[in-house]
């Protein structure tokens, strides 16, 4: 038998994760690859007699769309496409599964097979793998699957005209052929109604294409059992996770009774007072006869809320990790060796796969939710009093993969870059994953990568943006943003002083009318001075019981002093005053949790 390296992939990626309307969308998308991926990397094992597995490591549970393994076969062109055909048809099952389960009294739609059958781009390439030329294979290999996809094959429909009709809700490519609601034109004339459904699945007037349907409906398929997620937190359940757990540890049964009002299709949007309505409850199939207890008990409900110090947060953060330079780390060029890469690429794979696990950890209520932790990659929501934390581990936990045992040139070190979106929770799904991405983009390459970027939708439409590495020297980015934040909000046997935001307003009225067209003033020991003094204005701590006025008196000017110096040394890293400001005025938003004062 020939020895072959082995690479295979299932896309597209992005689009078949982030064509989102609601969370369990995103999540969705993540879990079917990551599914068919480890089905696939299942079957293989099961057809040939030699199989390691070389990336990713066999036990994350989030498996990204690809992997790469050294196996024995003979006729590896046969194993690559019966192993395509495996993936199609498997996506296929699965959807005629729902589509039955559902029992819709209807045969499937016209276009419904072909749709499902077309979507997945499957990819593979396999090269003879001879003794001591792995490196050399593998660079080969990836170039050959950058070819392929360069190359993207298609399939016309209809003789090349195309699916002509009302587009997906979803997606926004494929025809309609599932709808909730009257039928609308220009809607295939077999497509199926789901008006029976509850309303957790479609909303009136939404229409599905045969993929969004299988996504949209994923907990019918009966063999997914306990793996798949059935009730993913919606945006509102995220942003007051904190809140929740604060209320519920003063009183357990306040929130289940609450809750207990509209029964099982219960949402968390029912926390917020604007959605106490007449017509917000029509439109949700909820009873009008609560509306009025409702409204009492949610008063209630802010009451405890008030006294706990806990605010109604209608913001959230999406999460995007990933690593720096990781071609290069792959493909050896940072190897001195470049013959140990395959004894690099398994220490790789087994640490990413450590780091993996050390995420789902990390990422846990009340902090927030876990999309999926692939390795190197990781997408995930955020509660926004977790946000800073949860990004300090992240960053803290990624691997050293130059302290892997293995000759690095230069001063190369592994780092992972991280995009953050905080979106208030009306705010399009799609519109706030965008901007993650577009953040972690912007972190790698205008700040060099080992960066975060943070942007803040604002429900009234105005951006905010910063960017910092993570690391300045001595200095942690992070932690002075923390400190910033705890000085702005006090805690209880906290030392820090208690600061209004006064200063980052002031700060903000003084200089921005100064700054030239790329954000920046020269002038820095100026800004310098003036911040000093509006900290100083904006401290609002007063004398303790029994507190010498003398000791009083240290203790303000050191704390001042503090929170000066901490400012300073952000302005100093900041790639500009705008960047310096935002930060300042994105730390604020983070403190009131999106509350407008």
């Amino acid at each position: 038998m020939s020895q072959y390296l082995f690479l295979f992939t299932i896309g597209p990626v992005q689009s078949f994760i982030g064509q989102a309307r609601k969370t369990q969308d995103l999540y969705t998308g993540s879990f079917f690859l990551s599914h068919l991926i480890n089905s696939t990397m299942n079957e293989l094992e099961n057809r040939v007699n030699n199989c390691e597995f070389i990336f990713p490591h066999k036990d994350i549970k989030s498996k990204p769309n690809r992997f790469i393994a050294e196996i024995e076969y003979d006729d590896i062109e046969k194993l690559g496409k019966e192993l395509k055909s495996f993936v199609e048809n498997t996506f296929e099952e699965i959807s005629t599964s729902i589509f039955e389960e559902l029992n819709l009294n209807s045969s499937e739609p016209n276009g419904f097979n072909s749709q499902i059958k077309d979507f997945f781009q499957v990819n593979w390439v396999a090269l003879p793998l001879k003794k001591d030329n792995y490196d050399v294979t593998y660079k080969e290999l990836e170039s050959y699957l950058g070819s392929i996809k360069n190359v993207r094959a298609f399939k016309q429909l209809n003789n090349g005209r195309g699916e002509i009709g009302r587009k997906c809700s979803l997606c926004g490519e494929r025809n309609v052929l599932f709808y909730r609601g009257r039928k609308r034109a220009y809607t295939t004339d077999s497509a199926v109604s789901l008006n029976r459904q509850s309303l957790k699945y479609m909303s009136d007037g939404e229409g599905l294409c045969a993929v969004c349907f299988t996504k949209r409906f994923a907990d019918k398929y009966q063999n997914f059992k306990v793996e798949y997620e059935k009730d993913y937190p919606s945006t509102a359940k995220i942003a007051l996770m904190d809140l929740r757990d604060s209320v519920s540890k003063l009183d357990s049964d306040l929130l289940a009774r609450y809750e207990k009002l509209f029964g099982k299709n219960f949402d968390e949007e029912l926390y917020y007072e604007e959605n106490l309505t007449p017509s917000y409850f029509e439109e949700n199939n909820y009873s009008s006869e609560k509306l009025e207890e409702a409204k009492a008990k949610l008063k209630e409900i802010y009451k405890i809320a008030q006294e706990k110090g806990s605010t109604f947060s209608k913001y959230y953060a999406i999460l995007v990790l990933d690593g720096d330079s990781m071609g290069k780390w792959l493909s050896g060029e940072f190897l001195k060796n470049k013959k140990e890469l395959k004894d690099f690429h398994k220490k790789l794979s087994k640490k990413l796969g450590n780091y993996a696990e050390s995420v789902s950890e990390i990422i846990k209520k009340p902090k927030g939710k876990l999309v999926y932790a692939g390795g190197d990659d990781v997408l995930a929501f955020i509660n926004l009093s977790q946000l800073l934390p949860v990004m300090k581990r992240l960053r803290e936990e990624f691997p050293k993969f130059e302290g892997f045992g293995f000759e690095i040139k230069g001063n190369n070190k592994s780092s992972p870059s991280v995009g953050i979106a905080i979106a208030h929770y009306k705010t399009p799904l799609s519109e706030a994953l965008k901007w993650a991405r577009e953040m972690e983009h912007e972190a790698k390459e205008n700040g060099g990568r080992d960066a975060f970027a943070i942007a803040v939708l604002k429900r009234s439409g105005g951006i905010s943006k910063t960017m910092f590495k993570w690391q300045y020297s001595d200095s942690s980015s992070i932690e002075v943003l923390k400190h910033l934040i705890k000085s702005l909000k006090p805690e209880e046997d906290s030392e820090l002083a208690d600061f209004s935001n006064k200063f980052i307003k002031n700060l903000g009225m003084e200089f921005r009318r100064l700054m030239d067209e790329e954000g920046k003033y020269k002038e820095g020991d100026i800004i310098k001075t003036e911040m000093k003094r509006l900290v100083g204005r904006s401290c609002l701590m007063t004398r303790g019981e029994g507190e010498t006025k003398e000791d009083f008196k240290k203790k303000k000017k050191q704390a001042i002093a503090d929170l000066t110096e901490k400012l300073d040394r952000l302005y100093t890293n900041s790639k500009s005053l705008d960047n310096f400001l935002s930060s300042l005025e994105i730390a604020d938003f983070i403190k009131r949790g999106g509350q407008l004062k």
